[in-house]
């Protein structure tokens, strides 16, 4: 990838291999020019990731174990280990606290420490992570196993206090923000509280829906202008931020 490539939008954080035409949909972000980070739910779902992405200048595929598969999936965690030695881009990955994946919360923390180590020991990976109902345990682990200098983490959809974004800023963390966080005054509250060099934008994609149906990588070139509002400031130079922070992160993972 050239470091003058354009970028229209950005989605840090879409699972294009669950949407019905995963090659499709590539191809329409390759068109409109959105850098997507494609993240996966298994080790086993990251090939055909890599299959599918392998040609694209604008989509690249992550590997990750999604908390709320670890329960089921914990033997996968060696492989996870293994794969993040050739992927500089890693998720999703994290901890879930709900209490149907209470169960299994032990393992998850296992599995997220040993992919911080894994991270840290390789260095220039970018991890986008799941912090749901686990927040200070998420940046616990962060503080605990990785530096700013050879990990990037991303809170992707974050829904800690403003004080845990606060703490996980502090030591570097990037915080990805979609449409649903930003139609909700708690989520526009904690936005507002974030540093704007730290701000990413993403779709969670196909999870998050929009007017009733599901989201894509494409309704990240929408978003600008209702984060332009919650953090006041104009579209144009919420872009301009948008795209240095994104730059950023890219360039961190050698993607620049």
């Amino acid at each position: 990838m050239s470091v003058a490539i354009t970028f229209r939008g950005y989605d840090f954080h879409c699972h294009i291999d669950l949407h019905p035409n995963p090659p499709g949909l590539i191809a329409r972000c390759e068109k409109e020019q959105i850098a997507v980070i494609a993240v996966t739910t298994t080790p086993l779902a990251f090939s055909q990731n890599l299959t599918w992405t392998k040609d694209s200048v604008y989509v690249h595929a992550a590997v990750g174990l999604h908390p709320e598969l670890v329960g089921e999936r914990y033997a996968e965690a060696d492989m996870l280990e293994r794969l993040i030695a050739g992927s500089r881009l890693v998720g999703e990955v994290g901890l879930d606290g709900s209490p149907q994946h209470r169960a299994s919360y032990g393992k998850q923390k296992d599995v997220f420490a040993r992919v911080l180590r894994a991270a840290q020991t390789h260095g220039g990976r970018v991890l986008t992570i799941h912090s749901r109902r686990a927040a200070r345990d998420v940046i616990d682990l962060i503080e605990q196993h990785s530096d700013r200098n050879r990990v990037l983490c991303m809170l992707h959809w974050f829904s800690g206090s403003i004080a845990e974004a606060r703490r996980a800023s502090e030591f570097g963390c990037y915080f990805s923000v979609n449409a649903a966080m930003l139609r909700q005054d708690r989520g526009r509250a904690l936005v507002r509280g974030l540093p704007r060099d730290r701000l990413l934008t993403e779709t969670d994609s196909p999870f998050m829906t929009l007017n009733g149906r599901k989201a894509s990588p494409v309704d990240s070139l929408n978003l600008m202008g209702e984060l332009a509002e919650t953090i006041a400031l104009d579209e144009i130079s919420t872009r301009n931020l948008i795209d240095a922070n994104a730059r950023h992160v890219l360039n961190f993972a050698g993607l620049l």
